[in-house]
């Protein structure tokens, strides 16, 4: 079939039609129609070999981001619901359905996505449930579903949507972000002997500790799982991030002297890295390199705190 009569029956598609490039780094966008660049309010020129992610909304959940993601890596079919940025700075939820296609046997991989407004619908149904909460649930019961009980931080899942948001803000301001997990390990031995009590005491004191140490309001320091913790510091460089993880090493020893009897061995360790945000990377890539540091912290004798080498974390 005729190239340009494929073209000019995608430019009158009603629904957004985008093409890209999704072997390279930023998922380079290579094609657009006229109804994408309504729904968008971008033109065509202001679309063309920019990254696709700089569309992407802060509204976005972690989850729906991070399956997107994925099908591109793995070059598999997705449908997901997200946020993009229109040329005004408003927002809006579009639907984008697709997968990948190669052309002409070529080995580069493109992906084309049909792309809906879905804001009504979706507006909708938020103030819906809005409307539910607001008679079914009590303020603690909205509380404790951002918070871990034992030890009062935000728990992982408010974690990760706020990570997404700082990445996005620090996209686009171009100031760096650090992430630092810090472990302890063989928890499950000191709760098995001492009890789920002075388990939770432990928790709740290290919390207490982490949050002297971080204190200034854009560091968010959170539970991820039973035996680590999970910080993420805006506009925080490589330098500090690393006399930070110095700081932290004591302050977790000291908390495991006191509180944990000679002979259990409970060891705390720690992992950081730091980036500045570019198109092509996403915080899940940051809090991955943290989990590599951390796994060399605790698997190389002596070495209780593992930097990232660089603002690098590719």
């Amino acid at each position: 079939m005729d190239t340009q009569l494929i073209l000019a029956a995608l430019a009158e598609c009603r629904d957004g039609i985008v093409i890209t490039d999704a072997i390279s780094p930023k998922n380079r966008i290579i094609y657009t129609n006229k109804a994408f660049q309504v729904m968008t309010g971008f033109s065509e020129s202001e679309l063309i070999d920019k990254g696709s992610r700089f569309l992407l909304g802060n509204k976005t959940r972690p989850t729906a981001a991070k399956a997107f993601r994925q099908a591109l890596g793995e070059g598999a079919r997705v449908q997901v619901t997200v946020s993009a940025i229109c040329k005004d700075g408003s927002q809006k939820w579009v639907e984008i359905s697709g997968g990948p296609f190669e052309y002409n046997g070529e080995k580069k991989r493109y992906f084309i996505g049909t792309c809906r407004d879905v804001s009504e619908r979706v507006e909708a149904v938020e103030a819906l449930m809005a409307s539910e909460i607001k008679f079914e649930k009590t303020d603690v019961e909205v509380k404790v579903s951002s918070y871990d009980t034992v030890t009062s931080l935000y728990n992982r899942g408010y974690f990760e949507e706020v990570a997404e948001r700082e990445w996005m803000a620090m996209l686009q301001e171009h100031r760096p972000l650090s992430v630092f997990l810090i472990g302890i390990e063989n928890l499950a031995r000191f709760k098995e002997r001492q009890g789920i009590e002075d388990s939770n005491k432990l928790m709740a004191n290290i919390a207490s500790a982490l949050r002297q140490v971080f204190r200034r309001g854009i560091d968010l320091v959170a539970k991820y799982d039973d035996e680590r913790f999970i910080v993420i510091s805006t506009g925080m460089a490589w330098e500090e991030a690393e006399s930070m993880a110095a700081r932290l090493d004591d302050v977790v020893d000291r908390e495991l002297t006191q509180n944990v009897p000679t002979d259990i061995n409970l060891n705390g360790f720690i992992g950081v890295a730091t980036q500045i945000p570019e198109e092509g990377f996403h915080v899940d890539h940051l809090i991955e390199a943290a989990e590599k540091a951390l796994l060399k912290a605790s698997t190389h004798p002596g070495a209780s705190v593992v930097v990232a080498e660089s603002d690098c974390v590719a």
